[in-house]
């Protein structure tokens, strides 16, 4: 069985995720996440805004999921926001004209729609579900979920990407900011891409969640504040001139380099792309097994003049967690044509529309990032499978046992269990052997367990055991919930 059908399964079992709407028809793209995923989701955001908005200064938004066409018309996604479909006139099976041609023929898809309809016809496709030559003319699919507002059902859509909100509200936040740059939005927010045919889990979606930051800033200082402090930090990246070369050689490269070698066109956009890496690393995730690659022009979106993802290598192969875009003035530029209002700003006598850098991370796809690089097989010490997960994105940051299911033993654990739960999130549990209550809490990654004994009623002290290597440590209750504050800091759980 492959790695991530395995996590598929522990995500079932345990609480993390599972599809959606499943007792009635279950529609592939969509999924529920459990109490256990909910957690560790939430605590993913947290770190998020906590490195991404608090530390930086940043403001923070929530906008309006229902988008009206006139702003997803200015921001070019009802004509972008496309894919190539064809049809099977025999079965009805509807699929990716562009992946078909590119597994059956190996042709990788140009971006030219006349091009495709034309490899179709010359080749004679077979459908991979019936195998009948009867392939119908490719067509295009637009990605966005439609709907109508009020009785009249003025046309509009759910948001196909958080971003679009932000800029609309450009002028109010640069007011709120005291009308001065450079100024950062941030956004966590779900968005929608109805996909023709959405597989792998969390890695391809209809419905999921983004943390983007729109980065406002005038063209001619694109300087960063913070950069000198992380010049000399490296990040693993794939050039284009690398990829050109027909190579998948990744590169160590410093802060400077990426500036000197004008791989990032400015300090911000190498700031940020440093910041990402040790977000990623807080996360679990392996720097081996993580790089950034440069996109070639004809892979950058419409609304970019330069793209450079973050890659993960994962048993579904590599995927793309995220994405930075200089979007220049395009996004600003549109709204204020197609709206009418003008979005230019004047500081200290000069009349300008900010360009704009962003950052935008997919919640769902870093969940399964962090599962895969997490997931930690059986050895002879752990008769179980069990995530190393990093001890501030635990889902539970410890456990609280009574050693066995007697009354003055859970009235004690009980205590324990409400003191700490002023402070965190306990998972508790008094049924089954001692040893199938670790095993539990190291199946969905509590990095630490409380045991509550005959000793504790006597001296007022527990054990806390230590996931990774089940060393064990006695403390007193008064002093454990400061212990546990250390050990999450400091990613203590040995």
């Amino acid at each position: 069985m492959l790695l991530h059908e395995r996590i598929f399964e522990l995500a079932l079992s345990r609480g993390i995720f599972y599809p959606s709407n499943e007792i009635y028809e279950n529609y592939a793209g969509f999924y529920d996440y459990g109490p256990v995923g909910t957690l560790i989701k939430n605590r993913i955001e947290n770190l998020w805004r906590r490195e991404f908005v608090r530390k930086e200064g940043f403001m923070e938004i929530q906008t309006s999921i229902i988008t009206p066409k006139s702003v997803l018309d200015a921001s070019g996604h009802t004509s972008s926001i496309t894919d190539p479909v064809v049809e099977c006139l025999k079965c009805k099976k509807r699929m990716r004209a562009d992946h078909l041609m590119e597994g059956e023929l190996g042709i990788k898809w140009d971006g030219n729609f006349e091009s495709l309809k034309k490899t179709f016809k010359e080749k004679n496709l077979q459908c991979p579900s019936c195998k009948a030559n009867n392939l119908g003319e490719p067509y295009v699919f637009n990605l966005m979920f439609k709907t109508g507002i009020g009785v009249e059902l003025q046309t509009a859509f759910l948001r196909p990407e958080t971003a679009q909100g932000v800029f609309v509200n450009f002028t109010r936040n640069f007011r709120e900011n005291g009308t001065k740059l450079p100024l950062g939005v941030a956004q966590i927010g779900k968005s929608f891409r109805n996909e023709i045919s959405p597989r792998r889990g969390l890695v391809r979606m209809r419905e999921f969640t983004q943390m983007e930051l729109e980065y406002y800033f005038d063209p001619d200082s694109p300087d960063f504040e913070g950069f000198e402090n992380v010049r000399k930090e490296k990040v693993r990246i794939m050039t284009k001139e690398t990829q050109k070369a027909g190579k998948r050689k990744i590169e160590w490269k410093t802060g400077e380099q990426l500036l000197k070698e004008k791989i990032c066109p400015n300090q911000i956009f190498a700031y940020f792309l440093i910041k990402e890496w040790e977000f990623y690393k807080m996360c679990g995730i392996s720097e081996e097994k993580m790089h950034f690659r440069v996109l070639f022009d004809d892979e950058v979106p419409h609304y970019s003049s330069g793209n450079i993802d973050l890659e993960v290598e994962t048993s579904y192969g590599i995927i793309e967690t995220i994405g930075n875009a200089y979007r220049t003035d395009f996004d600003l530029s549109q709204h204020s044509s197609h709206s009418g209002k003008s979005l230019s700003v004047k500081i200290e006598g000069k009349e300008f529309i900010p360009h704009v850098f962003e950052v935008s991370m997919g919640v769902d796809r870093l969940i399964f990032c962090l599962l895969e690089h997490t997931f930690r097989e059986k050895t002879s010490e752990k008769e179980w499978e069990w995530f190393d997960i990093p001890p501030q994105l635990s889902p539970f940051q410890t456990a609280v046992f009574p050693l066995m299911k007697k009354a003055e033993l859970d009235e004690k654990a009980k205590k324990v269990r409400d003191i700490l739960r002023e402070e965190f999130y306990v998972f508790y549990q008094k049924s089954g052997s001692i040893g199938k209550r670790y095993a539990r809490a190291d199946e969905i990654g509590i990095p630490y367990a409380v045991t509550i004994d005959y000793d504790t009623l006597d001296e007022d002290t527990v054990t806390i055991r230590y996931r990774n290597n089940a060393r064990q440590e006695r403390i007193k209750i008064s002093d454990l919930i400061l212990k546990i504050k250390e050990n999450v800091d400091n990613a203590k759980v040995s």
